[in-house]
């Protein structure tokens, strides 16, 4: 008997945890609150803003509230609302409302504060300012692959960007954000938090990478419907490739993306080209930067060396691009091939790392090391600064633009020796004939160099 009434203690004991422990599930700010709030450009950044954001499956509507900002806080009365664009998506850890605004018809070099929510649930007040539309001087920051181990070591990438730069215009994150695009488990659900309040108030500009696909082999995939359900960009690419490959102009730049990991047929990446050399040829701004994921050649020891894109290259030695932005090879490399621009950067904002192979093109090498890149832009000179997460700085150059439209690169001075370790298990992760060549092959590259 008293076997059956402690047995019936410990029952009643697990039944009130389990319920206590769903009671504190459900009233968690992540099941009641809107989350993963980030803002991003569909149209112009000089008249709107979009807004995305992630509520559970119980809050199936959403709404914008904003205002031109003020230093009071008793602006009720001013308050306009949007409803947004929902819909619902099963992922790995449940059903999710998916939502989205294009804030339009704003104020050019305006602040505003805005929330989003519905009936009593709402996010915290948050501000973005809108670009001027002019020529002025400005600055935004670029990440290389985050990728894995986000929580832990990927924040701190994007969290000392962002304290180091409160007044970047944008973040530019050139691909692999995350390392399985069609999950939230460990990677979404890591990756939104790890910006945190800063993705409310500094927009995101991203290329997506293969990580971003989805593949079930090695070969080209379809973008994961997260992509577009978390990321609102512009829709002014090829056909099938919206927010994909596109283009959004920034005051005096255009930034181009492409996506290199989709999966498009012949005519379609045809296409591409015949895109690409479009919008290369018709911007009358000062600067144009091209982002996508993969570094234009191999650059991981154990990977192919020879040139990815030869038809996308052409076309950006053709009209002199100054500056690519890259990832992929998880590692820093930066040079220039067979013309003298543009200027390929290949970074890692994220702890993976790889070993690098010494390729002729590299003026410059890095491994095993977090960065991440200030792009600063004026009318006549573009200045690159990367730094370790510890604000060091690791590499800088300008390029400066002459009355003649020419450009003229330098690099900067007193840069400190180049960190060439071996990433963590080099041993086990590459074949013996790699890890035996790898000291031969750093010296040959530090005393050609010299030269």
């Amino acid at each position: 008997m008293k076997n059956a009434i402690g047995l019936l203690i410990t029952f009643a004991t697990l039944a009130f945890q389990c319920q206590a422990q769903k009671k504190v599930e459900k009233n968690s700010l992540l099941e009641q609150l809107p989350h993963h709030i980030k803002i991003s450009w569909e149209t112009a950044p000089e008249n709107s803003q979009a807004v995305t954001w992630r509520t559970r499956a119980t809050e199936s509507k959403g709404y914008v509230e904003y205002v031109e900002a003020t230093a009071s806080p008793f602006f009720e009365k001013r308050i306009k609302k949007e409803q947004a664009n929902s819909q619902s998506y099963t992922s790995d850890d449940g059903v999710w409302y998916y939502h989205s605004v294009n804030l339009q018809n704003l104020k050019p070099n305006t602040q505003y504060s805005y929330r989003v929510g519905n009936k009593d649930q709402w996010c915290e007040w948050a501000e973005f300012k809108t670009a001027t539309g002019q020529n002025e001087s400005f600055k935004f920051l670029y990440f290389g692959d985050v990728q894995r181990y986000i929580h832990s070591l990927g924040s701190r990438a994007l969290r000392q960007a962002v304290l180091a730069n409160p007044d970047a215009k944008f973040m530019l994150f050139a691909g692999d954000l995350i390392h399985r695009g069609g999950l939230n488990t460990e990677n979404w659900n890591e990756f939104f938090p790890a910006g945190g309040w800063a993705f409310q108030n500094i927009p995101i500009v991203a290329t997506p990478g293969n990580h971003e696909h989805k593949w079930a082999t090695k070969g080209t995939r379809e973008i994961t419907p997260l992509w577009n359900l978390n990321f609102s960009f512009p829709k002014n690419g090829p056909k099938g490739q919206e927010e994909q490959t596109y283009f959004l102009d920034y005051n005096n730049i255009r930034v181009i993306s492409l996506d290199t990991s989709a999966k498009i047929t012949s005519d379609q990446r045809q296409e591409t080209y015949v895109w690409l050399e479009e919008v290369l040829k018709d911007f009358n701004g000062d600067w144009v930067f091209v982002t996508f994921h993969h570094a234009m050649a191999g650059l991981a020891r154990n990977r192919n060396p020879d040139i990815r894109f030869p038809e996308i290259k052409a076309l950006l030695e053709k009209y002199k691009v100054p500056m690519i932005l890259t990832g992929h090879e998880h590692l820093y490399a930066r040079g220039r091939m067979d013309a003298d621009f543009p200027v390929y950067v290949v970074s890692v904002a994220g702890p993976y790392q790889n070993a690098i192979q010494f390729s002729d093109w590299i003026e410059r090498a890095g491994t095993t090391m977090q960065l991440y890149q200030e792009i600063h832009v004026s009318e006549n000179q573009l200045k690159y600064v990367s730094k370790t997460v510890l604000g060091e700085v690791y590499d800088a150059f300008t390029i400066t633009k002459k009355s003649n439209g020419e450009l003229q690169f330098e690099e900067a001075q007193d840069l400190p020796a180049e960190s060439l370790v071996p990433t963590k298990d080099f041993e086990k992760r590459y074949d013996k004939e790699l890890v035996k060549s790898y000291e031969a092959d750093r010296i040959k590259y530090l005393q050609r160099k010299k030269q």
